[in-house]
């Protein structure tokens, strides 16, 4: 049975679980989350600036729309696409398209984002140019929003991926990897692991009975969900926050 507002376990190796009795709580619980983060960092000095890595896909929609009403200095906010499908910012199927809709706007407008698509770029040649401009944004990251897919997949880190042992690999000094899947109907670009572990908080939101049970069986370990290595290699804290 979920607790009214939040249950919290403390799980080993710094993970945090909340559960939720519904999906607006989790939501708001999560952008309160990823501000106070942010806020924290950019608290320390009016020279600080904070960078944030978020999901794309329709469960951080919300939150996006709750983190754009709050009163951050957003002008010293880069927001970074934890991945993207390689089509054009205006396309339907773009993260910085949402990033840019339901984020960057309200009190967020002067945020800045670090996209993952370049127009009129070769796609392999994007890495190199992603590398040299994560080199002039705030690490570790302030903060990092991941979903997670039922295959158990985060970021465009999916099980059938070819590179998906690189990816995962937390020595791989790749910032992101070019993406392609049987599954998938654009060529993706994706963070590798090692990028997103170098973070000060991750969080994980996750919403169905279905995701639940994938969390389970990769916190217990031996599963071959790719979620399972962000789990067991994270070295500073990660909280999961899920509803049904």
């Amino acid at each position: 049975m979920i607790e009214t507002g939040f249950r919290t376990d403390l799980m080993p190796n710094l993970i945090e679980f909340r559960a939720f009795n519904n999906r607006p709580e989790a939501t708001a619980a999560t952008a309160d989350l990823l501000v106070s983060l942010v806020g924290n960092v950019l608290d320390q000095g009016p020279a600080e600036k904070a960078s944030l890595v978020v999901s794309g896909g329709s469960t951080p929609g919300p939150c996006f729309e709750l983190m754009s009403a709050t009163n951050l200095d957003w002008s010293r906010v880069t927001v970074i696409p934890s991945d993207e499908r390689w089509v054009p910012p205006d396309h339907a199927d773009s993260n910085e398209r949402l990033i840019r809709k339901r984020l960057l706007k309200g009190q967020a407008i002067d945020g800045k984002i670090l996209p993952l698509f370049r127009d009129r770029v070769e796609a392999t040649r994007a890495p190199s140019l992603i590398e040299k401009d994560l080199a002039g944004v705030a690490q570790p990251f302030s903060a990092v929003l991941l979903g997670m897919g039922e295959d158990g997949h985060f970021a465009s880190l999916f099980p059938d991926f070819d590179g998906l042992p690189q990816a995962l690999n937390p020595h791989n000094k790749a910032a992101s990897t070019m993406v392609q899947t049987a599954g998938s109907p654009h060529l993706r670009i994706s963070l590798t692991l090692s990028a997103l572990l170098n973070c000060t908080h991750t969080v994980l939101l996750i919403f169905g009975e279905a995701k639940r049970g994938v969390f389970e069986a990769a916190r217990r370990g031996g599963s071959a969900y790719p979620i399972e290595a962000l789990l067991r290699l994270s070295q500073n804290p990660l909280t999961v926050i899920w509803a049904p």
